[in-house]
């Protein structure tokens, strides 16, 4: 009996897979990571342009995408999401966005902006596909947490908070859905090159200091992001229930 990868393992051919935060670094990069392996591509986003750009893209080169677009942020605008939608194989829960300061200079206002769109709106977004899901019978869904769900930072509080929280719903949902043929998990991406990171990765102290933790000595790729995304939706992760996987070169390890 054969036990090898084979290709079929990873193709995606005739599933549709829902992005969220489709324009940004790794949202983009899980896109056509699985748009090479065959998917259906449905990708949303608030940046109008940028999914204009990214679908341009691939109709150039003969890739079935669509764009929504729609505001994480809002209730509403994630239930006609979900209609507009409708029935997706793969769910890549993956919108977000990152503010940094003191908590001494944080307003009310900061706060809910960053878990509204991190933490409820993740929620909100499975709580909204999932049912055609569990109508089906299947589906997997993966959301993007964040290595500080783990370690937490200085002026990152409220983005590691709404993370941390997001690992634990993995958790509780896959435990809900899992008997419903649902698969969710998550996962954990460390020091990233995008453009989210991009003001903290200029930062000659901060980037130094990032390296000195991480044993790998470099900063990951939207691409190494988005790879893992792809294992981790398809069959051979299929044995991976609620759990998170932390891609951060091993800087959680110090």
């Amino acid at each position: 009996m054969n036990h090898g990868i084979a290709e079929e393992h990873l193709s995606f051919t005739g599933k549709r897979v829902l992005i969220t935060g489709a324009a940004g670094g790794i949202g983009s990069a899980m896109a056509r990571a699985f748009a090479a392996h065959g998917a259906q591509l449905l990708l949303a986003d608030r940046n109008e342009q940028g999914l204009a750009s990214l679908c341009a893209e691939f109709a150039d080169s003969g890739v079935d995408a669509q764009s929504y677009v729609y505001d994480q942020a809002n209730s509403d605008s994630i239930t006609a999401l979900a209609e507009r939608c409708g029935g997706v194989d793969v769910l890549l829960n993956n919108a977000g966005i990152l503010r940094t300061g003191p908590l001494v200079e944080a307003s009310a206002s900061d706060a809910q902006e960053v878990l509204q769109t991190n933490l409820i709106g993740p929620v909100l977004v499975i709580m909204a596909i999932a049912p055609a899901m569990v109508r089906k019978g299947a589906g997997v869904i993966v959301n993007t947490a964040s290595q500080l769900a783990f370690t937490g930072a200085a002026t990152r509080a409220l983005y590691a908070t709404a993370k941390a929280g997001l690992v634990q719903f993995t958790r509780s949902a896959a435990a809900e859905y899992g008997p419903l043929g649902i698969r969710v998990v998550a996962l954990a991406p460390g020091r990233t090159r995008t453009a989210l990171n991009a003001h903290l990765l200029a930062d000659p102290t901060e980037l130094a200091q990032s390296l000195a933790r991480i044993p790998a000595n470099r900063i990951g790729t939207a691409e190494e992001m988005a790879r893992l995304a792809l294992v981790l939706a398809s069959p051979l992760a299929e044995y991976v229930v609620g759990e998170t996987l932390i891609a951060d070169g091993g800087y959680i390890l110090e």
